[in-house]
């Protein structure tokens, strides 16, 4: 078995998935695992103290296809950049261990953070006009452009209506 040459992508703080179709390069026949195990890292060089390591499953034995998979967890702690990876494989039957996939790896920076401030968009959006959306649903967003006051649409256990969100002095108003 020679090592198969594949460069991936993983982007940072997503989960990561490559599978691999293993074949005799000469023939094209598909390798046969059902007598092997699985491991794999990925490493800023090979030397590096600290490695990720990836669930590797043989997903099809008999077609000699294995999958690597790398959780959300795993690629936030990675730093953007190039690194190397690889698979082996170890028979069940002598241990002996062949590396069946190597390659580099490039590491996209993300940039959606979940844990820190940001400007969220309004969800439902505002609707803006003179008359409120047809068939709202509870948490709508009016804006009445007619006498500029903004209205969500409330649902409670009997009734469902267009509720002012900030009323002003003049609307608390009591005429007698």
């Amino acid at each position: 078995m020679g090592a198969y040459v594949s460069n991936i992508t993983i982007d940072q703080g997503t989960d990561f998935s490559s599978s691999f179709k293993l074949d005799d390069a000469g023939t094209s026949v598909p390798i046969n695992l059902t007598t092997f195990r699985g491991f794999g890292q990925l490493r800023k060089h090979a030397g590096s103290k600290f490695g990720v390591e990836f669930d590797v499953f043989i997903a099809n034995p008999k077609r000699g296809e294995i999958i690597i998979k790398l959780n959300a967890i795993q690629t936030s702690a990675l730093k953007e950049g190039r690194y190397v990876y690889d698979v082996i494989l170890i028979s069940n039957t002598d241990n002996k261990v062949y590396r069946v996939v190597e390659g580099m790896a490039l590491v996209n920076p993300g940039v959606t953070d979940m844990q820190s401030g940001v400007i969220k968009p309004s969800n439902p959006p505002v609707s803006i006009g003179i008359t409120p959306p047809e068939n709202p649903i509870a948490g709508n967003l009016w804006w009445n452009s007619e006498d500029g006051r903004m209205y969500i649409y409330y649902v409670d256990e009997d009734s469902a209506q267009w509720v002012q969100t900030n009323p002003g002095n003049k609307d608390n108003e009591r005429s007698n």
